[in-house]
């Protein structure tokens, strides 16, 4: 009976056209230097954090190894779980920093300034097997991912036109999974610490978009 009485619900011919092209989308982003800055960013962050996400086990098993001898377990579960407070306490700090009107801009200064040296003392203490201050800059990172995910959502919202957000956001994918790729078609030439150090450059980088981004809005309303 439902199949009788129900019609299919098929979709307008001409709306297939009618949304925003790839060609658009570029001619959007070049003639918007703020949202060039706002895509280098997330490109930038997300490409480190995806190197990070593969690159802290064997970093921590070898710092533990180096410290307790080659057959001590490492804890993993008990280190994901710290990660994951580190994230909470920068998805707070991001509230209070809110609350006391700190611009978004400002925000992602501050948060892919720390990353960036997180992550460099990450690569150091990888390079040297010192588990102490390897997982002090761990820690330090994933504060940064718990600030950064609200702070770059709102940098979209204000900077991204709402039509035209996931063909740009797609389109900045693209040079995030080349930085990944590249860094992990040579991570027997890199190893761990060089793998680190290449998510450490790409935070650099961001932070140095990010303070761009918030010296020529200065003057702009929050």
């Amino acid at each position: 009976a439902a199949g009788l009485l129900w019609r299919e619900n098929v979709a307008d011919a001409g709306a297939a056209g009618e949304g925003p092209s790839v060609r658009d989308a570029v001619a959007t982003v070049r003639g918007d230097r703020k949202i060039l800055t706002v895509g280098a960013m997330q490109a930038l962050f997300e490409g480190a954090m995806y190197i990070f996400v593969l690159q802290w086990p064997p970093a921590l098993a070898k710092g533990v190894a180096k410290v307790f001898g080659s057959g001590a377990a490492t804890p993993f579960g008990a280190v994901f779980s710290c990660f994951m407070v580190c994230c909470l306490l920068g998805s707070t700090t991001f509230q209070a920093l809110a609350a006391r009107g700190v611009r978004a801009e400002r925000k992602a200064a501050g948060t892919m300034g720390l990353a960036a040296a997180a992550m460099t003392g990450a690569a150091v203490s990888a390079k040297r097997n010192a588990m102490a201050s390897l997982c002090a800059a761990f820690f330090a990172f994933e504060l940064c991912v718990g600030l950064y995910f609200p702070t770059i959502g709102t940098l979209r919202s204000k900077y991204v036109p709402e039509g035209q957000r996931a063909i740009i956001m797609n389109l900045f994918g693209i040079p995030l999974n080349m930085l990944v790729v590249g860094c992990f078609l040579s991570i027997k030439k890199l190893g761990v610490p060089g793998a680190l150090s290449v998510a450490a450059g790409a935070l650099a980088l961001a932070a140095a978009a990010a303070a761009d981004l918030a010296r020529t809005t200065k003057g702009d309303a929050s």
